[in-house]
């Protein structure tokens, strides 16, 4: 009944997907000398890119949680609920990027074997720009993620604030990152960060990749940071809810624009199928609103 109520609550915000709706994918892989190897990336083109090909489009990069991949939004059918969304116009037309994250917490790894924040900002963001039709501008860039994606998008931006208009995260790990916390998380989850963020009180770059102290350490960040945009279901079994509340004080304090919702929902794919569009159409209303409407215009 509940995941029914779920999807009905989807459907009446952004119009309800017939079976003949399928967003489009394009497998891409981006070479890089960040990563040990290519990294591959799925990308949506919105309705209008074809058939409209003067058209320049609006950016939404896509980080996921840590048990998906750069397809998860098309096996979850929410790409399909955002494809049609956009040709119902109930949401602005858009191109969606999602590349692979392999456990990387989409930052640079303290030992250095991976450095996936540079990939994203020095490969992914030229590499979309120059293949595909879209406004090249910080007014047209948005990042958005899911769990440790949420987390992902959030520090991308406070990280590029020259990049980005807006950054979302749903069921974002927004959690102080120290060494005391991370060796609190339970079993299964610890091994992902001190892989990435070190394992010991003296070699690690916690600090560095710390939503928190990236701002208090910056202080005119506040001011340059992309809007802040954050959802999370009460009944998160991290308490990730709990933590969302701290931060909107902690972003209120360091100046920072931004809203935080939450609601009822667990950290599961039930929540999120219904969620994400919401968040998606949010960050759409963002994208540079003068381009969007004219649809006609040169690039």
């Amino acid at each position: 009944m509940k995941r029914l109520l779920l999807r009905a609550a989807a459907a009446a915000l952004l119009g309800a997907v017939p079976a003949w709706a399928a967003a489009t994918r394009v497998n891409e892989v981006v070479a890089t000398k960040n990563l040990k190897e290519p990294t591959r990336v799925a990308v949506m083109t919105p309705p209008s890119y074809e058939t409209e090909p003067s058209r320049r489009f609006p950016v939404l990069y896509f980080l996921h949680d840590a048990q998906g991949d750069e397809g998860v939004l098309w096996r979850e059918k929410v790409a399909d609920t955002l494809f049609e969304a956009m040709r119902a116009g109930n949401l602005p037309e858009l191109l969606l990027v999602a590349p692979r994250g392999n456990g990387s917490w989409f930052v640079d790894s303290y030992n250095g074997a991976s450095r996936y924040a540079a990939f994203l900002s020095e490969d992914l963001v030229p590499f979309i720009e120059s293949r595909y039709r879209v406004l090249p501008d910080r007014a047209s860039r948005a990042a958005a993620g899911i769990s440790m994606g949420g987390y992902g998008a959030i520090r991308w931006g406070l990280a590029r604030p020259d990049l980005f208009t807006a950054v979302a995260g749903l069921s974002p790990a927004v959690q102080q990152l120290d060494l005391a916390g991370v060796q609190a998380l339970p079993f299964f989850i610890r091994p992902s960060l001190t892989r990435v963020f070190g394992r010991t009180g003296r070699a690690n770059n916690l600090r560095a990749n710390d939503l928190y102290d990236m701002l208090l350490s910056n202080p005119d960040l506040g001011a340059r940071a992309p809007e802040v945009l954050v959802r999370c279901g009460t009944e998160d079994k991290y308490r990730l809810a709990e933590i969302a509340g701290f931060f909107s004080k902690y972003l209120d304090a360091m100046g920072v624009v931004h809203t935080v919702t939450l609601e009822s929902g667990v950290h599961d794919w039930p929540y999120w199928r219904q969620a994400f569009p919401a968040l998606a159409r949010a960050l759409g209303d963002r994208l540079a609103p003068k381009a969007r409407a004219l649809p006609g215009a040169a690039p």
